[in-house]
């Protein structure tokens, strides 16, 4: 494995901190540019702070980037169903009971839901939502926020089919592969099947954390150099073509939509040094724990909480009351189910899964031929190339938590 200049480095807080100011990022452009109604949003100090705020959407393309990094990070050396067992477990205890609160909500408050235009709940609609891809099976989803997580587990299938085909070696090449058909979606009318599995238009975010990534596992290259800025342009286009779905087009936004856009890949060439410079990494650690059990709860459980509130006190206090709900759900979750509730969920998986003659996998406890060090990637809080760190422990790592 090729040395780089960031060897030396053994943890990515700073990876953790442009996490958990992603997910800021959305909360504060729902709560202060979305949830206000139309007289309360020409309030001077709303009106002023969406002027900032109304941008928040785009930390969900930083996720994206965040998660290209990461889950590429993951995917090393792990078998297809290794992978997919850590996909699941990563992602669906959490969901579930965040789904569940939101189910709660809504039907304990049928004529707010109502009022902000969320479905009645109904067994096929939980049934729908619980699979994270409604919009396919075409259930609403109960959480507008929640579209992401298709989107997040079109990437997983496609980092799984690699696997599955042996490709991980090849990854670049397919990286470029995929960045040549997101080019051609962004430029043609091109068949919904292309267009569904370059995942446009947010492939290129994607591809671009993947890119990240191989470039401080195994340095910089002229075909990584390429991949990055073709990424990073394709990015910055489709944040002008794609605003209109979040925000007013406005000349305005034209302009700082690309440039915010750009600064996350400016921030990401500088992860290592980013990384250096945070004081305290264990606190880096927490605020990105809390990062996904916020942007679960955070949406319509705070909808429905600050229409309830609106006749008996003003904006602000609401906005502050539905910020600190959220973050108090997302530390329960972060110390509950992110933790104990994920083990058990994983263990009950494989066991499960222990039932099925898969094929190419070992059941639990069986022996591996490689060891424990070959077998399993890296902690995901440890730089490709670096010694493993008594912090760095699995279910320490500051990678471990993935968007």
């Amino acid at each position: 494995m090729a040395d780089s200049n960031t060897s030396q480095l053994k943890r990515l807080p700073a990876l953790d901190l442009l996490r958990f100011t992603a997910a800021i990022a959305v909360v504060v452009y729902h709560y202060i540019s979305c949830f206000p109604s139309p007289a309360e949003a020409v309030d001077v100090a709303i009106s002023a702070a969406s002027v900032v705020t109304r941008y928040g959407y785009l930390g969900v393309d930083l996720f994206f980037i965040i998660s290209g990094f990461v889950i590429l990070w993951s995917s090393q050396n792990r078998t297809p169903m290794a992978f997919a067992e850590s996909r699941a477990g990563r992602l669906f205890p959490s969901f579930w009971v965040a789904m569940t609160l939101a189910a709660l909500a809504i039907f304990a408050l049928p004529h707010s839901a109502g009022d902000v235009g969320l479905p009645p709940i109904t067994a096929p609609l939980l049934a729908g939502n619980a699979t994270m891809i409604p919009n396919v099976l075409g259930v609403q989803m109960i959480d507008g926020a929640y579209w992401t997580l298709e989107v997040e587990i079109r990437f997983y299938a496609l980092v799984f089919c690699l696997l599955l085909l042996r490709q991980m070696r090849r990854v670049e090449i397919w990286l470029h592969l995929w960045l040549a058909a997101a080019l051609l979606c962004a430029t043609f009318e091109m068949p919904w099947a292309v267009r569904f599995l370059a995942l446009e238009p947010y492939g290129p975010l994607f591809a671009a954390g993947c890119f990240f990534y191989l470039v401080l596992d195994k340095g910089w290259s002229p075909s990584r150099v390429g991949g990055v800025l073709v990424s990073a342009a394709l990015a910055a286009w489709m944040s002008v073509r794609q605003r209109a779905d979040f925000i007013t087009p406005d000349a305005e936004s034209a302009v700082a939509a690309p440039i915010i856009v750009l600064s996350f890949f400016a921030l990401f060439t500088l992860l290592p040094f980013l990384s250096r410079m945070v004081l305290n990494a264990r606190l880096a650690f927490r605020l990105g724990a809390l990062t996904y059990p916020l942007y679960l709860v955070h949406g319509t459980i705070g909808h429905l909480v600050f229409t309830v509130l609106a006749p008996s006190m003003g904006v602000w206090p609401r906005i502050a009351i539905i910020t600190t709900l959220s973050l108090a759900l997302a530390y329960l979750m972060s110390i509950t189910i992110e933790t104990h509730g994920r083990k058990l969920f994983e263990a009950t998986l494989r066991r499960l899964l222990d039932l099925l003659p898969l094929p190419g996998r070992r059941p639990t406890g069986a022996p591996s031929r490689r060891s424990s060090a070959q077998a399993q990637p890296q902690a995901l809080g440890q730089l490709p190339g670096t010694k493993p760190h008594a912090a760095n422990k699995p279910g320490r790592g500051v990678m471990e938590r993935e968007v």
